[in-house]
């Protein structure tokens, strides 16, 4: 059981840090569409390229930013279900001794 909990911890970790890679780019994607926003307020470089430059890096952040939700919402079932087996193998060991 102790093998069956660490392939757990294992997968869960692997996923944790997926979704921590994805906050960092979605940190700098906010930060890239920020100094964006702040050229494209300037005469001197404001221009269309300025302005899709703008619209695809706040894209990327609705982008990353739903798939953080996403992540987050798949580790939380992937954790339940994860607790709910092991609840039922302890339930199923303690019948077992129970009924020796």
């Amino acid at each position: 059981m102790d093998k069956l909990n660490q392939n757990e911890e294992n997968v869960l970790g692997a996923f944790i840090a997926i979704l921590l890679k994805l906050a960092h780019w979605l940190f700098n994607m906010l930060a890239l569409s920020g100094l964006l926003w702040l050229a494209s307020l300037t005469p001197i470089f404001t221009s269309i390229f300025i302005s899709i430059l703008l619209e695809l890096a706040l894209w990327a952040c609705i982008f990353l930013a739903s798939f953080i939700l996403a992540g987050n919402i798949v580790a939380y079932y992937y954790v339940l279900g994860c607790a709910n087996r092991n609840l039922d193998q302890f339930i199923e060991q303690n019948k077992k001794k129970a009924g020796k």
